[in-house]
């Protein structure tokens, strides 16, 4: 999904001069939040979506927040601030901003020019799909703008494959270890091929650089720096049944395993809540505007700046994010996310530094209703 390039200057431009609110919930003071609301509850009257959650930070103001539906389709649980959504390949901002940390850590042996056979010497040598031998290793860029060669759900990914990033119960090494057994599908740096198996080796190689889970390191180097108190990938048993948000499926969300989730999908299985990918959002927005202050982010203003170069000017995709360029302003940075049921977008705006995120679930398989986040864009830029 790309991201209206209007949309958070509009937010950040025409919603600024709504007041900063103290609770969670915000009163609709423009005539952009109204429709947005109005949208929303359509949708879910409509039985498009059984909830969802909105949320626009900018400079430290909580400018709207909105929760609605309820967390399950026959659910007697309303959504609210504090219900976790399954946040899909929006989980890549947050891991790349956990990679970028340890990257501008000096303590820790890793650059964006690594080759990851350092770590994971079955990447040594590789195979390519078409014949062949690659010339050389993916390197920690190439994973972070999937362009590793390593295989693509979306392209002819096999149902091995498939399982590979889909089984919850396995661990991250488990994973990683099968996937090195695949042949790429081309040259590292050869091609774009969106990869959530890409993102599984890239949290691999960071454990091994970092000496910790992946897990360990998102919540020590951002989620706490950051106060973010409901963003992980592991939330069961630490978090009511009725605070998660799974829409109409109620079996295949990771943490309905228990004790027995074990696998962290780095780029596709992250649980947040829209305040607080907003939360997220800002400080990245924060240190590209204010690269001397304050950096919970733990990332220099240098590599945020790597943020907004494409790799592929075709995707606009660089290090976890897509890059929406205007001439004359810093770009828009944003992703979208979608894993079962469950769908998510988070933009922000550098040059306003307004963060915008929605989570939502669907109430059916195939909701009879046009794009959701659309829907959604839409109505935030409207005039």
């Amino acid at each position: 999904m790309r991201v209206n390039p209007k949309l958070l200057s509009f937010a950040a431009g025409v919603l600024i001069a709504v007041p900063t609110f103290a609770a969670e919930t915000t009163p609709l003071k423009s005539k952009a939040h109204r429709k947005l609301d109005a949208d929303i509850r359509t949708l879910i009257d409509k039985g498009a979506l059984a909830g969802a959650q909105v949320a626009i930070r900018r400079q430290g103001d909580l400018i709207l927040s909105r929760s609605y539906g309820t967390v399950a389709v026959e659910s007697a649980h309303t959504v609210d601030e504090q219900t976790l959504f399954l946040i899909g390949s929006c989980s890549k901002t947050f891991a790349s901003a956990c990679v970028l940390n340890l990257i501008d850590d000096p303590k820790v042996p890793i650059e964006l020019g690594h080759r990851i056979d350092r770590w994971l010497p079955a990447f040594a040598n590789p195979s390519i799909r078409s014949g062949g031998k690659a010339s050389r290793a993916p390197t920690v860029e190439e994973l972070l703008s999937h362009r590793s060669g390593i295989y693509s759900q979306k392209l002819k990914m096999t149902p091995e494959q498939g399982r590979l990033i889909r089984t919850f119960d396995i661990t991250l090494k488990q994973s990683v270890n099968d996937i090195a057994s695949h042949s790429l599908i081309a040259q590292p740096g050869a091609m774009y091929a969106y990869s959530g198996a890409g993102y599984c080796v890239l949290g691999r190689v960071a454990e091994l650089a970092g000496d910790h889970p992946f897990e360990t390191m998102l919540q020590e180097r951002l989620c706490r720096p950051l106060g973010l108190q409901r963003t992980t990938f592991f939330p069961a048993g630490k978090f009511p049944d009725n605070q998660f948000a799974t829409g109409f499926l109620r079996e295949a969300a990771p943490h309905l395993l228990g004790s027995n989730h074990r696998f962290p999908l780095i780029g596709g299985s992250l649980y947040s809540t829209a305040g607080e990918m907003t939360v997220f959002g800002e400080a990245v927005a924060r240190q590209w505007r204010h690269p001397k202050a304050n950096n919970p982010l733990g990332i220099s203003s240098k590599t945020i700046r790597e943020l907004t170069e494409p790799r592929d000017q075709k995707s606009a995709y660089s290090l976890g994010w897509r890059v929406s360029k205007r001439k004359g302003i810093a770009p828009v940075l944003s992703h979208s996310g979608a894993l079962y049921g469950s769908r998510a977008w988070i933009a922000v705006d550098l040059e306003s530094g307004a963060s915008f995120a929605a989570c939502w679930t669907l109430a059916k398989q195939n909701p009879e209703a046009p794009n959701v986040a659309r829907i959604i864009m839409n109505a935030l830029n409207a005039k």
